[in-house]
């Protein structure tokens, strides 16, 4: 039997919804193919149609086809399209994980097995696409990373205490000796770190968890800026909680917006990242540290701030911790090795005052005894051996020159309209175009000439279109820099150009 070539089977596109471009596509024809309007052997439409009849990139169309084909319902060979496989229908019609297990899973559970498949991502450049530039990833480069270093610090600690460091530490709160180190280090002139302020976690992530389990419940309501850092988001709907946002531009963060929110009585949280913030990369000045102080002072509610990058500030002079001014004491702060070292080590903390540490560090006891002992001494080693200021002084140089090719490349190649942050310090910026939806459109462009970029829905709490773009310079340096801004400023030329432009978001 001749395959049909379904052809005039377009789906519609709504550009408002939180769900990607690519995943409509895809659980458009999944439908299709689970109400038996496509069958097996069927042929989907060309990439080009699709493109062409829902208006998006064909990058765009292809990831939608490469999402069916790893749920298992076609199959793309090159010279004869994306065909229906014949066990399709019935892998379209079966459960998902949730549907399967019945009410066997915990709330918590759900919510974030849920969490995990709604989280929006930036697509990989098509095949036989060259890539130009990956302003995508946040991850640091793997060529920066100290792997000398460290072997030396992990042999050292292992040859003195293996013994002792292979078993179990007993010290929940993290090694003293790597809590006075970190207190030592925390340089902040308004209030002493001791060690008895921090908590040694697995991670910024766990540290987040470990904030939300301590002064929140189910159903109660947290504050987060917008945009914002979307893993939270997902962990914080993970946890049942109810999100507001307040808006964090160009302007700054909007007091007035936020003291509203914080009036509302199940408020239980205001959650900030007031340097280097992502994905903007824009920094809370000191006198706007001080108004947002004097506003939390006529309220009980706790504040934690992410200060996930402030160690890798190249100018400018630090700027004193929400945790320092705030004389509630309710302020914990979150730090990590994750983006100034390597991921891998999963090393973070808080720092907090000890009443607010003695929960945390007792939810901690019961999730996982205590982190790694043996890191945490190899990371004592590390710092004591001044590898860590050697390491952190060349991060701070290569992203000084990173940011200094970004503005260059910028004032050469973005046209009037066009905004892009220029932080002080961290990995991110963020590049802003005159209409909101030209962020995702960009992207989408970019992507058929490769240059990735995260467009800013996905670090909207509501998934909607948004007027810019994360760029990362983790994995791009100065020369590939030039060259995605080169590509993103035609792309851009072409964008304000076209009248559907911003016809989708009126």
């Amino acid at each position: 039997m001749i395959p049909r070539v379904i052809r005039t089977l377009l789906p519609s596109i709504d550009r408002s919804a939180r769900a990607s471009l690519a995943a409509q596509i895809a659980d458009f024809y999944s439908e299709r193919i689970a109400e038996a309007g496509l069958r097996p052997g069927d042929r989907l439409p060309p990439i080009r149609q699709v493109a062409d009849g829902c208006e998006v990139t064909r990058a765009t169309v292809a990831e939608a086809y490469r999402l069916l084909a790893g749920r298992g319902l076609v199959e793309s060979v090159v010279g004869r399209g994306t065909t229906v496989l014949p066990e399709a229908a019935a892998a379209s019609s079966r459960p998902d994980d949730l549907a399967a297990v019945g009410d066997s899973l915990s709330p918590y559970a759900r919510a974030a097995l849920r969490q995990t498949r709604e989280m929006p991502g930036a697509p990989p450049v098509p095949a036989g696409r060259a890539l130009v530039a990956n302003f995508a990833e946040l991850a640091p480069d793997g060529d920066l990373y100290p792997v000398d270093d460290w072997r030396t610090a992990m042999d050292a600690v292992l040859r003195r205490d293996g013994g002792g460091l292979l078993g179990y530490g007993h010290a929940t709160q993290g090694l003293p000796e790597l809590r006075a180190l970190l207190a030592e280090r925390w340089h902040d002139q308004q209030r002493p770190v001791g060690a008895d302020d921090i908590l040694v976690t697995a991670g910024a992530q766990q540290a987040l968890d470990l904030v939300l389990r301590t002064f929140c419940a189910p159903g109660d309501e947290v504050v987060v800026t917008t945009p914002s850092y979307h893993q939270m988001s997902g962990l914080l709907r993970a946890h049942g909680l109810d999100v507001h946002a307040v808006p964090f531009g160009p302007q700054g963060l909007d007091l007035p917006r936020l003291e509203q929110l914080l009036q509302r009585p199940n408020v239980r949280l205001l959650y900030l990242m007031p340097t280097f913030h992502n994905p903007t990369g824009q920094s809370l000045g000191l006198q706007e540290r001080r108004d947002l102080v004097r506003l939390l002072a006529t309220t009980s509610v706790p504040v934690v701030e992410d200060e996930y990058q402030s160690a890798l500030r190249f100018r400018g002079e630090p700027l004193p911790s929400l945790r320092s001014l705030d004389e509630r004491d309710l302020t914990v702060t979150v730090a990590t090795t994750s983006k100034d070292l390597f991921p891998a080590l999963r090393l973070g903390w808080v720092m907090g005052s000890p009443g607010l540490l003695a929960p945390m560090t007792a939810v901690k006891r019961f999730m996982d005894l205590e982190t790694s002992v043996l890191l945490q001494a190899a990371l004592v080693e590390f710092v004591q051996r001044g590898s860590l200021d050697r390491h952190l002084e060349a991060m701070r140089h290569e992203l000084r020159a990173r940011h200094a090719s970004l503005q260059a490349a910028c004032r050469e190649h973005l046209p009037a309209g066009c905004r892009v942050s220029d932080p002080d310090g961290g990995f991110v910026a963020w590049l802003e175009l005159p209409e909101a939806g030209q962020g995702e459109l960009l992207a989408e462009l970019a992507l058929e000439r490769g240059v990735r970029v995260v467009p800013g829905r996905v670090f909207d709490l509501h998934g909607r279109p948004s007027r810019g773009v994360r760029l990362s310079l983790t994995r791009a340096d100065a020369e590939q820099i030039t060259a995605g801004m080169r590509v993103l400023g035609e792309c851009i030329r072409e964008l304000l150009a076209s009248p559907l432009a911003v016809r989708p978001f009126l």
